[in-house]
């Protein structure tokens, strides 16, 4: 007697369907990712560009008020076109105290390279930025009572689309001013300061701000 055959259905996935379904999952899922890094960093880059022009209007709002009250004949040096400048020294008017108006010692804003990074073309500090500076004001120069206090870090070494080639690259009448430049123009005290942050994809962004400021007399 022949034994009858009997035949079975084959049920489940075969291997190279398995490997296939692992590896259109595996790119499925890079390819999410990748989309949430971009993302991530697009929006990082949007706030910190955001924070960076905020912070740009408050330290022009600062030197405004510090300097709103300089008196013109007490700049020195002048900070005359075409090279303006990038270090003042003023004195402020103040009351004194018999309803008059006096002036204040000698006060001074002044550019100076971070420390760890001197001006020589290459990131000393490894923070991103190449040569960035700072603004200090000083107070009771040459006095024993001098201060000094910090106004703000990460200063642009030289004003945004400027180089150091004694040219006007910027086409703002001045030639190679720096990260803070200081122009003084028919009694009117111009101040430009350019700010700098690296963004979390590496990139820097530079924003700059303009104040001016009326002399007194």
């Amino acid at each position: 007697m022949r034994g009858a055959r009997r035949t079975t259905g084959q049920s489940g996935f075969t291997m190279i369907e398995v490997i296939a379904s692992a590896v259109l999952f595996a790119i499925t899922i890079v390819v999410a990712l990748h989309s949430s890094l971009v993302a991530g960093r697009a929006t990082a880059s949007l706030v910190s560009s955001s924070e960076l022009d905020l912070l740009v209007h408050r330290v022009g709002d600062r030197l405004t008020r510090e300097l709103v009250q300089a008196r013109a004949e007490s700049l020195a040096p002048s900070p005359d076109a075409p090279y303006g400048g990038s270090t003042l020294a003023y004195e402020r008017a103040r009351p004194d105290g018999t309803g008059g108006i006096g002036w204040s010692t000698t006060r001074r804003l002044e550019f100076v390279q971070a420390a760890g990074d001197p001006l020589d073309g290459i990131d000393n500090d490894r923070n991103g930025l190449v040569d960035e500076g700072e603004i200090w004001l000083v107070t009771d120069v040459g006095l024993p009572s001098e201060e000094r206090s910090l106004i703000v870090r990460h200063v642009a070494s030289f004003l945004e689309g400027e180089q150091e080639n004694v040219l006007d690259d910027n086409g703002n009448g001045l030639v190679d001013e720096r990260g803070l430049s200081l122009e003084l123009r028919e009694g009117v005290l111009y101040v430009r300061v350019s700010l700098q942050t690296v963004n979390p994809d590496g990139r820097v962004v530079t924003r700059t701000g303009e104040t001016a400021v009326r002399m007194r007399n």
